[in-house]
């Protein structure tokens, strides 16, 4: 019986090739299993709602608004203490519409998409262009340890193992904290200097096709115009509370937390080399989480459906439970038993990961 190279060697009765992530990534493709397949062409997952989708945008500029609005009418340290729980969720939701774009699954337009997903790039503090290249990098090559490998693969064992820095050693359960504290403030410091490094002609190793470095090249000036543009109308105009108040503040609270916090889960145990479904995670949460990352806690769904419709995932979900070993019984379960594990020297960190 034949087999399908990308399906380690399982029949190509059972498996099918997933589409690339991208129309100008040239990475290499996944196998995935036909009856997946069948299933999202008959439910047309991959189908746009222009008008869902900007509703969905307008709302989340209002609900942005209202906060701001909340703030500014307490107009004390507790008023804007409230403000800014709300604004981290907003940030969420901003992070959802960002990566939605850089899919370009709000719309059929492909420029629609790649505005919306530079501008929220930008108010969540992530270099959108280089974002895009560093993230389709990472759907081609989930969990890979050959070359190219995933760009992503070492995040988790990274700050859930001992850290040197300098001539200190930093404990597991410290590199956790640290990791999550300062995770998504170094990742997008680290975007912004490759996108100037892409600039320049000196591309990291993530983007790897000739299209994917003239898109950088195209819009990377755009998120440091539009920082640029935020700093100096509030210098000029004697508005830098406001701007620290309204976005800053949010931003760095989001990064310094909440990113990596809920990140951590969609790989982290995975197997190396496998099948999508052996490399990806997802969570059960409640619907307020998914309401506000748009379902984004359905990872594994996501990955085996690159271009599904977020309002699809939790469906797609279901249809894969039965093919993967990672799925978590909400983030703080996984968290406690993430911390329980470093504090082990008897138990192997990837038992930490099935939580069926």
């Amino acid at each position: 019986m034949s087999t399908d190279p990308a399906g380690a060697g399982e029949p190509s009765s059972t498996l099918v090739m997933a589409p690339t992530v991208a129309a100008d990534s040239t990475l290499p493709r996944f196998a995935v299993s036909s009856a997946a397949r069948a299933w999202a062409k008959e439910h047309q997952i991959a189908q746009r709602r222009p008008g869902k989708a900007a509703l969905m945008l307008v709302a989340t500029a209002a609900w942005y608004a209202a906060l701001v609005a909340l703030g500014e009418a307490i107009d004390a340290w507790w008023g804007w203490a409230i403000a800014w729980v709300g604004l981290v969720a907003v940030m969420m939701r901003i992070d959802a519409i960002h990566h939605e774009g850089v899919h370009r699954s709000l719309f059929e337009n492909r420029a629609g998409n790649d505005v919306v997903a530079t501008v929220t790039g930008a108010l969540e503090g992530f270099h959108a262009p280089i974002y895009r290249c560093f993230h389709l990098a990472h759907h081609a090559l989930t969990r890979k340890s050959s070359d190219p490998s995933d760009p992503e693969d070492f995040y988790d064992e990274m700050i859930t193992s001992p850290m040197q820095v300098g001539p200190i050693t930093l404990p597991a359960r410290m590199s956790y904290v640290a990791g999550n504290l300062l995770g998504g403030i170094t990742f997008a410091v680290q975007l912004a200097i490759d996108a100037v490094a892409t600039m320049f002609g000196r591309p990291p190793g993530y983007v790897r096709t000739a299209s994917l470095d003239r898109y950088v090249r195209r819009w990377g000036l755009l998120p440091f115009a539009l920082w640029g543009a935020a700093i100096a109308g509030a210098v000029a105009t004697g508005h830098v509370g406001e701007l620290l108040r309204w976005w800053v503040v949010p931003m760095l609270l989001f990064l310094a937390g909440p990113y990596t916090f809920f990140a951590l889960s969609e790989h982290y145990g995975a197997a190396h080399d496998g099948q999508m479904v052996e490399s990806t995670g997802s969570v059960e949460t409640n619907a307020v989480y998914r309401w506000i990352t748009l379902d984004g806690n359905y990872h594994l769904a996501h990955h085996v459906f690159p271009n599904a419709s977020w309002w699809w995932l939790r469906a797609a979900d279901r249809q894969l439970q039965s093919d993967t070993t990672l799925h978590h019984d909400g983030y703080l379960a996984f968290h406690r038993q993430v911390w329980a594990d470093m504090g082990s020297t008897t138990r192997s960190k990837t038992t930490a990961a099935p939580n069926r």
